[in-house]
């Protein structure tokens, strides 16, 4: 971070937030005690918020908030201003209770603060995105020794919202000669250190404030999907958790149970009434199923409403392309809105699937699949889900767009954790809403 940026921090993002953080005080005073503290009182919130305030704002360090690459995605200032604010939280309440004979008694009061103050500060910062995003962009240089660093300058062309922007391109001869610009970045292909001259140059440029950047990082936390023709057996041992995450997994489990439960009711009291539209807006059977590959390669049943014609839907077809002519407009309907995936509540009871997860695929897919695209097999690694990282990013329907969805179910079983699996499941929510369904 540079000297300008850490003064853009300190006046724009560190002093408002200390700021809100106090109008939300004396907000919550208002709401929750209308008709006025007396000064004690008053001065014991003050002070004791006052603590809380300092450590909130170490957490917020913590969590990123403060840094420019947390304003590049909504999902990013959003999501760890959530999750600072639940750290907050506990933060507070341990506090209280290890204060016994403090004169106020938080309780309601706290959870009031903290809905106040995630609001204001939630405002505050999607304002700071808004109207500082032409000072959030940073250039970078593509270092490359065989130009082999293209397709990552399409893709930051592709989403120039994201804050970064090529200023050229630089090779072997370029290096010596080009005047760069200070504090920008470089972005390094993974064979750099084959050539120690070239490393030893770009050591050189470390006093310029240059950031430098591995190719396949810069790659993942651009796309949030994983570069897939980078990667060997050694990225998945370095990368990958191949012991079962106890902890998460009950947890998961037991969301995935009573989410399940809640889903399978809608089920069960609508099932009436889709039944009789799907049959009279066509012929054949209510229900389609069809084999699926689970976790760790298990074959199980998966139960869907019907959505295409009788006679064109085969249980061994191969992939359903994006505007599909067997697909049926009530069928449509079905899959726009989700509806057609509610019998799988059924699976998620049964333990097959879970509520986010790669989408299960054919086992005669999945094995056409294996000899085409290195490493498809390991997202069996985990529970196929209802819902998914990938599902949300890309529909597949042929050999290509397999691999990039196996690029974000790569980046899922990566980073998989409690707030990845919220905002897949917050995002899937905006979709049905919004009809972006297929």
């Amino acid at each position: 971070m540079n000297s300008s940026t850490k003064k853009l921090a300190l006046w724009v993002i560190i002093l408002p937030d200390l700021a809100i953080l106090y109008l939300s005080l004396f907000l919550a005073i208002r709401i929750r005690y209308p008709g006025g503290l007396e000064a004690q009182q008053v001065q014991a919130h003050l002070l004791a918020f006052s603590i809380i305030f300092l450590m909130w704002l170490v957490v917020f360090f913590v969590h990123g908030l403060f840094e420019v690459q947390n304003f590049r995605r909504y999902t990013s200032l959003v999501f760890n201003l959530a999750s600072s604010m639940v750290v907050g939280l506990l933060l507070a309440v341990l506090y209280f209770y290890l204060q016994p004979n403090l004169i106020l008694t938080p309780r309601r009061f706290l959870l009031i603060e903290v809905g106040i103050a995630f609001g204001l500060l939630l405002v505050w910062h999607l304002l700071i995105k808004y109207f500082l995003k032409n000072r959030l962009v940073e250039g970078v240089y593509l270092f490359s020794f065989n130009n082999e660093l293209n397709e990552l300058e399409a893709a930051i062309k592709d989403h120039s919202y994201l804050g970064f922007r090529v200023l050229g391109h630089l090779n072997e001869e370029t290096l010596q000669s080009m005047q760069l610009q200070k504090y920008a970045g470089i972005i390094l292909p993974d064979n750099i250190s084959s050539s120690p001259a070239v490393s030893a140059k770009l050591y050189e440029l470390r006093n310029l404030g240059l950031n430098f950047y591995n190719h396949s990082e810069f790659y993942e936390d651009l796309l949030r999907r994983i570069y897939l023709s980078q990667i060997n057996e050694v990225w998945f041992l370095e990368n990958i958790n191949y012991q079962e995450k106890r902890f998460y997994n009950l947890v998961k489990r037991a969301v995935d149970m009573a989410l399940s439960l809640i889903g399978f009711l809608f089920f069960i009291v609508t099932f009436p009434i889709v039944a009789l539209l799907l049959k009279f807006s066509s012929k054949g059977p209510v229900f389609f199923v069809q084999e699926r590959v689970g976790k760790k390669g298990e074959i199980f049943k998966v139960y869907k409403y019907r959505s295409m014609q009788e006679g064109l839907l085969n249980p061994e077809n191969t992939w359903t392309s994006v505007n599909d002519p067997r697909i049926t407009k009530f069928g449509k309907f079905l899959r726009m809105s989700k509806i057609d995936e509610w019998p799988q509540f059924t699976n998620l009871l049964l333990g097959h699937m879970s509520l986010v997860g790669p989408r299960p695929e054919q086992p005669h897919i999945v094995e056409e699949l294996k000899k085409k695209i290195p490493f498809y097999d390991e997202r069996h690694l985990v529970k196929p889900g209802l819902t998914g990282w990938a599902q949300l990013n890309i529909y597949a329907g042929n050999l290509e767009e397999s691999r990039l969805k196996l690029q974000y179910d790569l980046y899922y079983i990566k980073h998989r954790s409690f707030f990845f699996d919220l905002e897949i499941i917050l995002k899937t929510i905006y979709y049905i809403f919004t009809w972006q369904g297929r």
